[in-house]
């Protein structure tokens, strides 16, 4: 190659990295600069509002520290008691057939609240709410035993309290999820309607949420079904909670 033609080639490559060395600097020191604009104008609003350059006073910091350490005692003493327990008679077992249990339990629970309420004239439904199709595998038999454990308690806390009937009981479909649901509060709810006098359906009510294990009330409903008050219908939620104290509190709305 020609002498002169390699100059003049080392010469413009030696150009174009110059040329983008000095365009790469340009915008950095463009981008610092713009940042360090923001940057000051962030903390004149700051100090404007009385926010920057100042730290709480010593007993507030120790007047908070203290109330955290209060109400983190008082939420450890309360999850235990609040927070749902799947109980053994309601569960599969080690070596069980989560199959056959399922069927035990529903055929147990028919026998107590379905043919136990007739014998004292008080319907409920035949089916309890559960599913026309038998859940299969554990996770989804244990999940609808959870659901009908929470008919037991609500079924029987009526019977005993004089309610003339159940008339309808929902329980959420069991449906399989990406991920495991996360939250201080998780719940298990399943909807009632019932009816019965205003008395039965207060002391209802008041056995529900005052039982153990403890079940939360969601949305309460209340019709008159005659023109003196003397029969009511109630429509209500009822949910097993389980809270976990390790997990954030998930904020409503945005």
């Amino acid at each position: 190659m020609d002498r002169d033609l390699r100059r003049t080639l080392i010469v413009a490559a030696a150009l174009l990295v110059a040329l983008f060395t000095g365009l790469a600097l340009i915008s950095a020191l463009y981008d610092e600069g713009d940042a360090a604009r923001q940057a000051t104008a962030l903390r004149t609003k700051l100090r404007a509002g009385g926010e920057a350059d100042s730290r709480p006073a010593a007993g507030d910091m120790a007047a908070a520290t203290a109330l955290r350490d209060e109400l983190s005692a008082e939420l450890a003493a309360l999850v235990p008691g609040l927070s749902y327990t799947q109980p053994a008679n309601f569960s599969v077992g080690a070596g069980e057939s989560a199959d056959l249990r399922y069927i035990e339990i529903v055929r147990r629970e028919q026998e107590a609240l379905v043919k136990g309420g007739a014998f004292r004239g008080q319907s409920v439904p035949s089916n309890l709410g559960l599913p026309e199709l038998n859940p299969t595998g554990l996770e989804d038999v244990l999940r609808t035993l959870r659901s009908l454990h929470i008919v037991h308690l609500v079924v029987d806390a009526g019977l005993k309290s004089g309610i003339e009937g159940v008339d309808e009981i929902r329980m959420p479909p069991v449906t399989r999820k990406g991920k495991a649901e996360s939250g201080f509060v998780r719940q298990q709810k399943v909807d009632f309607e019932l009816h019965g006098s205003p008395a039965a359906v207060r002391r209802t009510l008041a056995a529900i949420a005052g039982g153990t294990p403890y079940l939360a009330l969601d949305d309460v409903r209340l019709d008159r079904l005659d023109d003196d008050g003397a029969r009511l219908r109630a429509r209500f939620s009822a949910a097993a909670l389980n809270l976990d104290a390790e997990q954030a509190v998930q904020e409503i709305g945005g």
